[in-house]
């Protein structure tokens, strides 16, 4: 790739989106490549390398402009870290579906543990009084940052957390993949996360 591939990431860091776009191809092959085997036969009918490729391509364009090497392998390593972590977040989340694992939805346990019990301690009302603040805090807090999401996590979080519609019946409605559906509502909540931080923070809207 050379000083082409040198030149297109120089420029993709600096926003030019059809530069990445042109770089995401020319590595979408070597990409697959190292995704080839790692879906177990058990889900080949709902995930596919191609549904991995492209939630690893969104997340390169939402998250390019951090990228702080100049190095073209360490852009590929970059996309295969993305790519290998959402295809573990899909396999995970579709081996708890089908054991009818945890069902708190939004209470997931990739949010922080503090906000998590926060938002527990809404569901059931059993806090005292002096945590009334609290919880409305957190409420609005998460809603803030939901409304921030990327338009198509907040689908995702909106009608699988909120209405709780099946991940199929979301696939249907957004023409994804099952699969895809799971991997987006990974990122959905690490982005949650990543925003929210710890218990103070999150009370404190920073």
């Amino acid at each position: 790739m050379g000083d082409a591939g040198q030149d297109l990431l120089e420029r993709a860091v600096a926003g030019d989106r059809d530069a990445l776009a042109l770089l995401l191809r020319q590595h979408a092959p070597g990409l697959a490549r190292s995704l080839k085997g790692r879906i177990p036969p058990r889900w080949r009918s709902v995930l596919s390398v191609d549904d991995v490729l492209q939630q690893a391509f969104a997340d390169a364009f939402l998250g390019i402009q951090r990228f702080s090497s100049h190095s073209i392998e360490a852009f590929a390593k970059w996309l295969r870290v993305i790519a290998k972590r959402n295809l573990c977040n899909a396999l995970e989340m579709l081996e708890t579906e089908k054991r009818g694992g945890n069902h708190q939805r939004i209470l997931d346990h990739r949010i922080a543990g503090s906000i998590a019990n926060l938002l527990e301690t809404i569901s059931t009302g059993e806090a005292p009084p002096s945590q009334n603040l609290a919880r409305k805090d957190a409420r609005r807090a998460l809603a803030r940052e939901i409304r921030q999401l990327p338009e198509i996590y907040r689908c995702v979080v909106r009608m699988y957390d909120y209405e709780g519609r099946p991940a199929e019946e979301i696939a249907s409605n957004l023409n994804r993949s099952t699969g895809a559906v799971y991997m987006i509502r990974a990122r959905a909540l690490d982005h949650l996360r990543e925003r929210l931080g710890s218990g103070s923070q999150y009370l404190s809207g920073q």
